[in-house]
C-alpha cells in the first residue's frame, strides 16, 4: 500500500490511468460581498456520542451473511444503544432451515440458537416455545425493525430498499449498507464526524467499499489512508450512464471528505432526510446498474452532494457462506437471482430513460403507456408527461440535469442517438461545489406547478416517522449569503441554460409564495361565500334529508379507461 502523498497537502487520486493531486477549488469567487458561497451549513446539535443512527440492510436469501453483519454492526459500534437496524428480508418462507432468516441466524451466533424440532401440529407448541426462548434472550432485538417478505416477490435490490419507508422514525443519520458488509472500530463515531467535516447539511458519504481481502492485504484498519474511489462515468448501449460496482481508482492521504460525481448502494451516509426527500423508487424494479446514475441524479439536482470519506469507514465481506451465494453474481444457474420479468424490466428502463429524458428507443406506444392519460401530441409531450409523472421519483429543482451533466463531465446522447459520452475517469480529484437556492426546498419536483402531469406516481409514507422531512416540510436551514447573492451568481448560468435547451426540463415561476399563499386566501374566500354557504342554507331547509348523489368525474374516467401500464400498481404500493 502506497501512503505517499508526495507532497499534496490535500492528498491525491488515481483515477485508472495516473494520480492526481487533489486541488480544494473554492466555490465561486464572486459574490454580492465578494465573498465564495457555501453549502448550507449542517443544523445538527449532536455529537457523534449522541447521534442516532438508521441502519437499512436488504437481504435477499443471504441470511448467514447478514447474520454477521448484524452482529458486527453493533459489537463494533462505538456507541450500540444508539443504533436501529431496517432489516428487509427475503427468504424462503417454506424452507426456512435450508434458507434461513438473518434474525434467526444472528440469534443463533449470539448463542440463543433454535433446537431441532419434529415435523406437525403436535410439536407446533413446544417449537413457538423455543422461538419465544431465542427472542426473549437474544441481545438487541428491540433495536430491529424488520419487513419479510417471500423470495417470490423479490424485484432486485431498488425494489428491496424502498420498504425502508416501513422501518425508518425519527433517526437522525442514515446508514445504507449491503447484507454482506464488516465495519471499521468505532464506525459510527467515525461517520458522524466525516459527515460533520463536509460543513454540508446535505452531504451523502458514499463509496464503494474496500473488500475485505484488500482490508486484511493493506494491515486492517490502518489502510484507512487509502480509500476506493470510483472515477469513470461510462454511457450505457441506450444513453444511460454507468458507473461500475467496483472502484476505479483510489484515494491516498485525503485530509476531509472529496466531492464526487459516483455513489455507491453499498455504502452511503447522510441525514435521514435523504431517505425522505430522494426515496427508493419502487418502480425501478428488475434493475441493478442502470438505476446508480439515475439516482445520483435525483439526489444532486435535490441538492444533495456526494462526497468520498477520507476514511475507510465499512467493508465488503466476500466470504461465501450459502450455496446461493456465488461471487460470479447474478447468473443463469439460479445464484443470488430474484425471479425475472422481462416486461418489468423493459418498463423500469424506460423509465430511467424517461428521468434522464433520453428519447432515443422509446416508442409512440411506450411513451402513451408511460404518461397517464395516453399523454396529448407527439412523444416529445408525452415524455415529458411522463417525466412530470414521476414526481419525487424524478428530478429536482435546486440544480438543473444541463449542470449535473457539465459537473460530471459527461453528455447524453441527443434525440439522433449521437454526441454521447463518458468523462474517462477525468476530473476526479478536482470536482467544484455546485451552488443553488436553497430557499427551493429539496423535495421541490421539477415539473411542480406546470400542469404537465396526468398521472402522478403516489409519494411513500413514513408511519413511524413524524419530523417535517416526512411529510412534504423542510427544516430550516440558513443559507449563509442569502438568495440575493445565489441569484446574481447563477443569473448567467440560467441564461446560458436557457439558450442550450435546458429550460425544457419544467418552467419555473418568479411569482414570490407570498404572494402565491395571498391569492389562495382571497380565492378561498370567494369559494365558501359562492359555493359553501349556498350549501348550508339549503341543508338548513332540508333537514334530516340526506343526498345519495356521488359526483363522477370526466377526468377521472377518461384516466380509468387509459391507466398506464407499469411494473407496481398504486394499490399494490399502498398494500405491501
Amino acid at each position: 500500500m502506497s501512503t505517499s502523498t508526495n507532497g499534496s497537502k490535500n492528498g491525491r487520486v488515481f483515477n485508472g490511468r495516473s494520480f492526481q493531486d487533489v486541488v480544494i477549488r473554492p466555490v465561486l469567487t464572486k459574490s454580492i460581498e465578494e465573498q465564495p458561497l457555501i453549502p448550507v451549513p449542517p443544523t445538527t446539535t449532536a455529537t457523534p456520542s449522541t447521534s442516532t443512527i438508521f441502519v437499512s440492510i436488504p437481504q435477499f436469501r443471504d441470511g448467514k451473511r447478514c447474520a454477521r453483519t448484524l452482529q458486527r454492526l453493533f459489537h463494533h459500534a462505538s456507541h450500540p444503544d444508539r443504533i436501529v437496524v431496517g432489516l428487509i428480508e427475503q427468504t424462503d418462507t417454506e424452507h426456512v432451515k435450508a434458507d434461513p432468516t438473518c434474525l434467526q441466524e444472528y440469534c443463533a451466533l449470539e448463542g440463543y440458537k433454535m433446537g431441532e424440532h419434529k415435523a406437525g401440529v403436535a410439536h407446533k407448541g413446544e417449537k413457538q416455545a423455543d422461538w419465544d426462548r431465542v427472542m426473549e434472550g437474544c441481545p438487541r432485538l428491540d433495536q430491529v425493525r424488520s419487513v419479510r417478505f417471500h423470495a417470490f416477490a423479490a424485484k432486485g435490490p431498488v425494489y428491496a430498499r424502498s420498504f425502508i419507508r416501513k422501518v425508518l422514525g425519527n433517526e437522525e443519520f442514515c446508514l445504507q449498507i449491503d447484507a454482506a458488509t464488516d465495519f471499521a472500530q468505532g464506525w459510527d463515531n467515525l461517520a458522524v464526524t466525516q459527515w460533520m467535516m463536509t460543513g454540508n447539511e446535505y452531504a451523502v458519504l458514499s463509496n464503494v467499499p474496500m473488500s475485505d481481502k484488500e482490508r486484511e492485504k493493506n494491515g486492517g484498519d490502518s489502510s484507512s489512508v487509502e480509500v476506493p474511489r470510483q472515477c469513470a462515468i461510462k454511457i450505457g448501449s441506450e444513453g444511460v450512464p454507468l458507473f461500475e460496482n467496483i472502484a476505479d481508482g483510489k484515494a491516498i492521504g485525503l485530509t476531509q471528505p472529496l466531492l464526487s460525481a459516483t455513489q455507491s448502494s453499498s455504502f452511503a451516509f447522510a441525514k435521514c432526510h435523504y431517505e425522505t426527500n430522494v426515496p427508493h423508487d419502487p418502480f425501478a424494479v428488475q434493475l441493478l446498474e442502470t438505476e446508480k446514475f439515475p439516482r445520483f441524479a435525483r439526489l444532486w439536482t435535490r441538492g444533495y452532494d456526494v462526497y468520498t470519506p477520507s476514511a475507510n469507514i465499512v467493508y465488503r465481506d466476500n466470504a461465501v457462506l450459502h450455496p446461493l451465494h456465488h461471487t460470479t453474481g447474478h447468473g443463469d444457474a439460479g445464484e443470488r437471482k430474484w425471479p425475472k420479468n422481462d416486461n418489468e424490466r423493459r418498463n423500469a428502463h424506460l423509465r430511467m430513460k424517461v428521468l434522464l429524458d433520453i428519447h432515443h428507443g422509446i416508442t409512440g406506444a411506450e411513451a402513451s403507456s408511460l404518461a397517464g392519460g395516453g399523454g396529448a401530441g407527439g412523444i416529445g409531450s408525452k415524455i415529458s408527461a411522463a417525466r412530470a409523472n414521476l414526481g419525487i421519483y424524478g428530478l429536482g429543482r435546486r440544480r438543473t440535469l444541463a449542470q449535473l451533466l457539465d459537473f460530471a463531465g459527461i453528455a447524453l446522447p441527443g434525440r439522433d442517438f449521437a454526441g454521447q459520452r463518458g468523462n474517462d475517469g477525468n476530473g476526479c480529484s478536482d470536482r467544484t461545489w455546485m451552488p443553488y437556492d436553497a430557499s427551493i426546498s429539496s423535495k421541490a419536483n421539477l415539473y411542480d406547478g406546470t400542469g404537465t402531469a396526468d398521472d402522478l406516481d403516489p409519494e411513500p409514507i413514513f408511519p413511524l416517522r413524524t419530523l417535517p422531512d416526512a411529510t412534504g416540510g423542510q427544516y430550516d436551514h440558513p443559507f449563509a449569503m442569502g438568495n440575493a447573492a445565489w441569484d446574481e451568481m447563477t443569473s448567467v448560468q440560467r441564461k446560458v441554460a436557457s439558450e442550450d435547451g435546458s429550460s425544457r426540463e419544467g418552467a419555473s415561476s418568479d411569482v414570490p409564495y407570498s404572494a402565491v399563499f395571498l391569492l389562495w386566501i382571497v380565492g378561498l374566500y370567494v369559494w365558501y361565500g359562492t359555493f359553501a354557504a349556498k350549501n348550508v342554507n339549503k341543508n338548513r331547509k332540508g333537514a334530516g334529508v340526506r343526498s345519495s348523489y356521488t359526483h363522477h368525474s370526466p377526468r377521472n374516467s377518461a384516466r380509468k379507461t387509459n391507466a398506464r401500464k407499469i411494473p407496481l400498481s398504486e394499490r399494490a404500493l399502498k398494500n405491501v
